[in-house]
């Protein structure tokens, strides 16, 4: 009896202690964004492990749906990363299932105008006060209306060389309210930007033969064998050429439009016509169209120094540049040998460097980080019981995760990641760094859902392409370098 009750005595006291300690002991950090214990060095400790990078240039396989936000700008010399070029390619066909979509070519007084019309989504990266000369071009490859989704990293499709339409366009204005006056009607866009097409190109269109090219039924594919599709792409002769904006094709405001006089019983009247863009295939119950947006990068300045396959090892800076771009290995051996413990948080932290063009050129909406499985192919794994994707939506919680900045430093939390490894001594991989648009990832499952396979998901990360780019500061000693990338971990011996 005297010894239950003396164990009983000390189960108490125990709990009391581990109460007071973890109870009284917490308080707000300076690591990401939780409540954990304040270090002590009694009951919680913190310990660095230093990492070591190694910088490369992707091979990338990016693809642009058309559903997604298209690039186009042109961004002549970043002082850190060189140039971007991004040009829209797109098909367009009649919106008017009439006859003939100018009624006829004998009624026609005269085009008076002509507009293309792409849907602004408000997104910009770079300097928004650039004035830049949009130009547009006739598509005279016949390999573009071949296939369909296709990879934002390849060469420009051909065009006849002539631009059929032009503007200047001061990038801060594009989302200003615009009046449209028809006749009598009058009509307000705003966030469109509008770009002047020559009018000769309506008296072609309506010069087109009715039983041939606007038939009843195929009638868009008919009209593109006449017609393969525009290039949209921002003149080098432009004023000032430091910026990308974005634009929705799938938008019912994304448009050529064409306002025409045409003389009916003796009476002349004003009309409209649209060209929308074109949505030519059904597969799986999926609408695809022909467009494509290719982005043309130049690495200049030292990140000229990455290449594909050989690595710029260990460096002072390492350049993340979002899709198409770069992404950095990076490796802790420190893991490797830690002994059991509690880990209360285990933070992979990065603080972005000060270098030209920070002022003008942000850094990526989102970092991601995951793992890769040397032993098999270097398959990019997700990271267990840290990284939870939610398949409903092809998306994951990125604010408990990581990857966004917070007081000029990017975080992610891999504490479950680290306790496992403790716990277990299971395989330290190499993490990857980059900023893509969606990510390719063996998504590894919690544990909690029991052994099940890993399956491969695509993973939304970012909503831009070619939005963003950072230095960020590479790995070292942390006692010699107080702002280098460093694995902290934070924890309780067992």
């Amino acid at each position: 009896m005297k010894l239950k009750s003396l164990l009983y005595a000390t189960g108490i006291v125990i709990l009391a202690v581990i109460f007071n300690v973890r109870c009284t002991k917490i308080t707000p950090t300076d690591i990401g964004t939780d409540l954990l214990p304040a270090i002590d060095n009694v009951h919680t400790f913190d310990t660095v492990l230093r990492v070591y990078t190694a910088n490369y240039l992707f091979d990338d396989s990016t693809r642009m749906p058309y559903y997604e936000n298209h690039a186009l700008g042109l961004i002549e010399d970043d002082p850190e990363f060189g140039s971007t070029d991004a040009g829209i390619y797109m098909s367009l066909v009649p919106n008017s299932t009439s006859k003939n979509p100018f009624i006829s070519i004998d009624s026609i007084v005269g085009i008076d105008s002509a507009f293309l019309n792409l849907s602004y989504t408000g997104a910009v990266f770079g300097d928004s006060n650039s004035v830049q000369r949009f130009t547009v071009y006739e598509i005279s490859d016949p390999q573009f209306l071949d296939t369909f989704n296709r990879v934002v990293v390849r060469p420009d499709f051909l065009t006849t060389g002539t631009p059929i339409g032009s503007g200047l366009v001061t990038l801060n204005t594009i989302d200003d309210a615009k009046t449209i006056v028809v006749k009598r009607d009058t009509q307000t866009v705003s966030n469109v930007l509008r770009i002047p097409i020559d009018p000769a190109l309506g008296l072609r269109f309506a010069a087109y033969d009715t039983g041939s090219v606007y038939p009843s039924v195929r009638r868009d594919s008919a009209f593109q064998k006449v017609f393969n599709g525009i290039a949209v792409k921002v003149d080098e002769a432009s004023p000032s050429k430091s910026a990308i904006t974005y634009y929705s094709l799938d938008n019912e405001n994304t448009k050529l439009t064409f306002y025409f006089r045409v003389k009916n019983n003796g009476v002349i009247d004003t009309l409209t016509t649209d060209f929308v863009f074109a949505k030519v295939l059904t597969l799986g119950g999926k609408t695809y169209s022909v467009s494509a947006n290719i982005i043309n990068r130049t690495p200049g300045h030292d990140y000229a120094n990455l290449s594909l396959s050989t690595p710029v090892a260990d460096p002072d800076n390492l350049y993340i540049q979002s899709a198409p771009g770069s992404y950095a290995i990076l490796t802790v051996p420190g893991l490797k040998n830690l002994d059991n413990r509690l880990v209360h948080r285990a933070e992979l932290a990065m603080y972005r460097s000060d270098v030209p063009g920070n002022d003008i050129y942000s850094g990526p909406d989102l970092l991601y980080l995951d793992l890769i499985d040397s032993a098999n192919g270097n398959r990019p794994l997700s990271i267990r019981d840290d990284f939870v994707y939610n398949t409903n939506t092809a998306s994951y919680d990125y604010q408990t995760f990581g990857g966004f900045i917070k007081n000029d430093k990017y975080f992610f939390n891999i504490t479950r990641y680290v306790q496992n490894l403790v716990t277990t001594s299971d395989t330290s991989f190499s993490f990857r760094l980059y900023a893509p648009k969606s990510a390719m990832n063996y998504y590894v499952y919690p544990k909690e859902y029991g052994d099940v396979p890993y399956s491969l998901q695509s993973i939304g990360v970012n909503p831009n392409v070619a939005k963003g780019r950072v230095v960020l500061n590479g790995g070292g000693d942390p006692a010699l370098k107080p702002k280098a990338m460093v694995l902290r971990i934070i924890y309780s011996k067992i």
